[in-house]
């Protein structure tokens, strides 16, 4: 008995040693976090900034309050607030790791930023899961930030307590907050913090369009992917005046809040901050990227086409049916004369030339062309917008994708959303032996761009370079091919009259 006593001990005392060999040692404390099957080592629901709340609600973020101890961080952090049915809080500002790595590896960094209309999502979603991309070398982060009129808001009162006189855009200044946090500590988990890539899908392409226009962020990535960049006309406002297509942002704001708490100004950020999580998601608030002079000096699509955004490597690219999500056949046009009216609404006076395009010719196209419609002007426009810019300054490491793998029916066109699963080889087990191979060569690319700056590599298809002459893009589909100048006459012109509209206003 006594042996058994003995052997128990020096056993226990080994795993208490092994677990304190686990612990990593970050800015504001230490940590510990899982083992996975694989040997990939997770982190979860680590807090990168201090809990947006109270006085701390539609500010800046801030640093996270230090705790002592050893904080088991093995389970996500909640959601940011949402419509949706899931575990959340306002105290969402948290991130994910899982790696491979060991401190001083200096391993590739990959940040997530997710999608969902800057409205609902969270890294803790399945599909999102890190550990393809870490068993594949490199380090991934996923990261929550404030979505809904807690991401957005922008206000006159707000605007004058900040000392920089702006408001709204706190989504993306938690984005720059998250990417700052991996600076001062990703080397911790094995990360290279000189080799940082940041990528996303839908609302997180725009934030990625976002992080590229902004020069609040520039040295603090290394290279960008954007998937479907979600940026159009209707979720791009000017924080002072009208821009063409919306009012000013603090007027919106304004406007809501009134709704709920009446036109006084007398404590009105005090009663702003005292407004429940419920009360603040039901606010009638859109959400918008805000040209507000200092996060953003103009309109972004003025800083692209002047090169003057966050030059790095980049891959753009998109699902080529990425409206089949959106438009229901049942609410399409009853006859075309109906599609060309709506269209000659939608575009007005500086859009004529463009109204033919998204007008079918024979009945049985009008869903399509719907279906084209809600493609380019929503998603298709800005990803192709972000390709031309770097390949207009002539960065060598510029590339274009078209997704076209429709697993569910392959007959036809890519929805939304659809490449994500392949991004991060997370297919469901049932998936085809060749859908497998496809994520895992989709996975490889992403892996390769993040180490070198281009998705070339050994025993990987070769994918041109996308550049003003051919405008080459890969085709990624479970046979892959190249092509060229995609959409091109459409996307011209839908760019002259987003462009010209902007101008318009000013």
């Amino acid at each position: 008995m006594k042996n058994l006593i003995i052997a128990l001990v020096f056993f226990m005392t080994n795993l208490v040693l092994a677990a304190a060999e686990e612990e990593i040692e970050i800015s504001s404390g230490k940590i510990s976090g899982i083992t996975l099957d694989s040997g990939v080592r997770a982190f979860l629901g680590i807090p990168y900034a201090a809990a947006p709340v109270g006085d701390l609600r539609w500010k800046a973020p801030e640093a996270p309050i230090p705790w002592r101890g050893v904080k088991v961080v093995d389970r996500h952090g909640p959601a940011c607030i949402q419509r949706r049915d899931v575990y959340m809080s306002e105290d969402c500002l948290f991130l994910d790791i899982w790696t491979n790595g060991q401190k001083g590896k200096k391993l590739p960094v990959m940040v997530w930023i997710h999608g969902g209309g800057w409205t609902f999502g969270s890294n803790s979603q399945d599909i999102y899961d890190g550990e393809a991309f870490a068993d594949n070398g490199v380090v991934l982060v996923s990261v929550n930030y404030r979505m809904n009129s807690f991401g957005w808001m922008a206000h006159p009162e707000l605007s004058k307590e900040s000392k920089e006189g702006v408001s709204g855009n706190y989504g993306v200044l938690d984005h720059i907050a998250a990417l700052k946090w991996v600076q001062e500590n990703i080397e911790s988990f094995g990360g290279d913090k000189n080799n940082v890539t940041i990528f996303g899908e839908s609302a997180g392409g725009g934030s990625i369009y976002a992080l590229l226009a902004t020069p609040q962020a520039d040295g603090l990535f290394h290279k960008a992917i954007s998937e479907s960049t979600w940026i159009h006309p209707n979720n791009v406002t000017n924080l002072k005046k009208p821009n063409g297509f919306q009012d000013s942002a603090e007027s919106l704001g304004k406007t809501a809040i009134e709704k709920v708490l009446g036109s006084s100004d007398e404590n009105i950020l005090t009663r702003m901050r005292s407004m429940s999580p419920e009360e603040v998601l039901g606010l009638e608030h859109s959400v918008a990227l805000i040209v507000d002079g200092w996060l953003f000096e103009e309109d972004p699509i003025e800083t692209f086409l002047a090169g003057k955004h966050n030059n790095v490597p980049l891959i753009s690219g998109y699902n080529d049916g990425e409206g089949l999500m959106f438009v229901r056949p049942a609410n399409a046009p009853s006859s075309i004369q109906e599609q060309r009216d709506r269209r000659t609404n939608q575009f007005g006076n500086l859009g004529e030339a463009l109204v033919s395009y998204y007008v079918a010719d024979d009945p049985k196209n009008i869903y399509g062309k719907e279906v084209d419609y809600s493609s380019d002007s929503v998603f298709i426009r800005a990803s192709r917008e972000l390709a031309l810019a770097g390949a207009r300054i002539g960065q060598p490491d510029s590339y274009l994708y078209v997704f076209e793998r429709n697993p569910n029916d392959p007959s036809n066109r890519a929805s939304h959303f659809m490449e994500v699963p392949y991004v991060f080889n997370n297919l469901p087990a049932q998936a085809s032996s060749e859908d497998k191979e496809l994520a895992k060569l989709i996975n490889d690319y992403w892996v390769q761009f993040a180490k070198t700056g281009s998705p070339n590599g050994p025993d990987l298809p070769a994918w041109p370079a996308y550049d003003l002459e051919t405008k080459r893009h890969q085709v990624l589909d479970v046979k892959i091919s190249q092509g060229e100048n995609d959409r091109k006459d459409e996307l011209d012109l839908m760019d002259i009259y987003v462009r010209d509209t902007y101008r318009s206003a000013h």
